[in-house]
């Protein structure tokens, strides 16, 4: 703004001058440093608009490169200058990844005022008389016409078909680093409450993680990304023992925003905002909700504040999914169950990455050691709410992998999806069960379903690859794996999957390849060295595959490794008595491989063999 031209603002109790560069407060001048002055007088002068930071910063630092951080400590100064409140902002209001807004009335009094002369002739008077009899109507009707108009348009002209959103990361608007966590769990809580309405597709949470910190890239290019109509974006704020949250409902291919609003409540209540705030953008977007799904997201309780932060730091350790940070999510999932040992959700969180730490790929425990604590876990989430999707999903896993009950397990996966047909990992283990069943189109068919409510995901990408693996449509899984590692090259599961591809089309030196690079990388290093043996066996070079077992038998003596390991190896070998020996061993682990036993490209040799039967049968009976 030129400081030759003057303008005096007021709002509120203060004012500020253009050219003087002062803010005052009645005769009191409020301290303020030039480029904070600069900062505000940008502001006002374009009060009811997002000013964009980029924008901001080109006019208080013109050619001048600041870091962001600058502008941020600007804002934070004016806020403390004017007393807003960054929970009820008055003045300022940040508009997340985006930049401010100055909310408050402003008038600028020194705007020209029109004189009206007052030696109006008679006639002229008459004229405007009769002028207005007819012409005050007129407007009447136009400004009803101009105010009735988004109110019609909102009901029955163009507005935008949404079927499918992404909820991006909540911004956490404080200066506290441990608001990160409850900012994730918020998202998480969001996303979960919309995935209840089954006309609605919604982007889970693993996808729409991807997008945070991320600040320059335009929303019309997620929502292309997600394949979604809309996007859901906003900021969440706790302090003390109440909890703000501010959303806004984007149209997707446009950027248009079509809806904001900002709820608070108690902590405590915290769960009755979420099911609040999935209301009204289900109200919004006006989709169909079913008698279940309102009910479903009426029906909250309170929780121990303590309980529900102890859970979101769980979750955000748990989708690490490093053994490390899995422990860290044991930890503060026990933490949120002692708070409340009446918290569904903890129980579930528990389970889960019990779970993980008890499979194959993870090997970090036994899963007859492991497993049990996942199952108590699931049977006590869903005890103790029944509506819990999370909890059925939980307590099928186990009863298909470690159970090996699998009636019992689809009963609980058709509940979990039945509950909340939008929790991806809910479809993406159902799969799992398909191939246990010997079923593999099926099982395509659910883990689609999953990729779709969870595009990034690369557990689920590489779940995708792994069914066409075991539907014998070697080509396409690894075009699968190949697309995975375009997601993240570092994804260890990713290569060895890709490498036991390979194997099955002969690419010997591919596969290992991709076995080598996996086990360079973070995850289970005995996984891809088992595999290493395995090729060396089916390419002609025993003496090293026998090598690997050897390294794999000393391996064993520090750490788990899977029985199924060696049997692997043993059955390339052609070692038959040997790796029968070894599934022997992998049924009394309890492994959740054996479920795979009967789709399992790797044991095709063993299948005419007796004793090999005789575990399909006590694995899944009457299959």
């Amino acid at each position: 703004m030129s400081k030759a031209e003057k303008h005096l603002y007021e709002f509120g109790q203060f004012r500020i001058d253009s050219v003087e560069r002062l803010l005052l407060r009645g005769d009191e001048t409020i301290p303020l440093t030039p480029k904070a002055i600069d900062t505000l007088l940008m502001l006002v002068a374009n009060s009811g608009r997002v000013v964009e930071k980029d924008e901001l910063m080109k006019s208080v630092w013109p050619d001048t490169f600041v870091e962001e951080g600058a502008l941020a400590r600007n804002v934070s100064a004016l806020r403390k200058a004017l007393s807003d409140d960054i929970e009820d902002f008055r003045y300022i209001e940040t508009i997340p990844k985006r930049g401010y807004r100055f909310v408050a009335p402003v008038k600028d009094l020194s705007a020209p005022i029109p004189v009206q002369p007052d030696d109006e002739a008679p006639g002229k008077r008459q004229r405007i008389i009769r002028w207005a009899a007819w012409l005050i109507p007129a407007v009447v009707l136009i400004l009803a016409a101009v105010l009735a108009y988004p109110w019609f348009t909102r009901r029955f002209s163009s507005s935008p078909r949404i079927a499918s959103l992404a909820v991006l990361p909540l911004d956490n608007p404080s200066n506290d680093p441990a608001q990160e966590y409850f900012a994730d769990g918020m998202t998480e809580e969001l996303i979960n409450s919309l995935a209840k309405i089954e006309a609605l597709k919604v982007i889970s949470r693993t996808s729409a993680m991807t997008y945070k910190g991320v600040k320059n890239k335009p929303l019309p290019v997620i929502a292309r990304e997600l394949k979604v109509d809309a996007i859901v974006e906003g900021s969440v704020l706790q302090s003390g023992n109440r909890v703000r949250i501010t959303v806004r409902l984007f149209e997707g291919k446009t950027e248009r925003q079509l809806w904001v609003q900002s709820y608070e409540q108690n902590l405590r209540d915290v769960l009755a905002l979420q099911a609040e705030v999935a209301s009204a953008i289900a109200r919004e977007i006006r989709v169909k909700l079913t008698p279940q799904e309102k009910q479903r997201l009426t029906k909250s309780r309170q929780v121990d504040p303590q309980a529900y932060l102890a859970y979101s730091y769980g979750r955000y350790w748990w989708n690490k999914r490093a053994p490390e940070d899995i422990q860290k999510g044991i930890e503060y999932f026990q933490r949120a169950i002692a708070k409340d040992p009446s918290y569904a959700p903890a129980y579930a969180g528990l389970a889960d990455a019990y779970a993980l730490l008890g499979s194959i790929g993870s090997d970090v425990l036994p899963p007859n050691e492991v497993m049990p604590k996942a199952k108590k876990a699931a049977l006590e989430a869903v005890k103790l709410d029944d509506s819990l999707a999370e909890g059925h999903t939980s307590l099928a896993y186990v009863r298909l992998s470690y159970d090996w009950d699998f009636a019992a397990a689809e009963l609980e996966f058709k509940r979990a999806i039945d509950l909340n047909p939008g929790y991806a990992t809910a479809h993406h283990w159902y799969a799992h069960y398909f191939l246990a069943k010997s079923q593999p189109e099926k099982a395509l068919a659910e883990v689609r379903r999953a990729l779709v409510l969870d595009p990034l995901s690369l557990s689920i990408n590489v779940g995708l690859g792994w069914c066409l693996y075991h539907a014998h449509r070697y080509d396409e899984a690894i075009q699968q794996y190949r697309s995975t590692l375009d997601l993240n090259p570092t994804f260890a599961l990713a290569h060895s999957t890709l490498g036991m591809a390979y194997v099955q089309k002969r690419l010997y030196t591919e596969a290992l390849a991709e076995f080598n690079k996996a086990s360079a990388l973070p995850g289970s290093h005995t996984f891809a060295l088992a595999n290493i043996g395995r090729t060396y066996a089916l390419s002609g070079r025993a003496a090293e595959a026998r090598q690997v077992l050897r390294e794999l038998e000393v391996a064993a003596r520090q750490e788990y490794v899977p029985a199924m390991y060696m049997a692997a190896i043993y059955a390339a070998l052609g070692d038959r008595d040997q790796s029968i020996r070894w599934i022997e061993k992998a049924y009394e682990e309890r492994s959740d491989y054996m479920i795979y036993l009967r789709t399992e490209p790797s044991l095709d040799g063993l299948r005419s063999e007796p004793r090999f039967k005789e575990f399909l049968k006590l694995i899944a009976p009457g299959n």
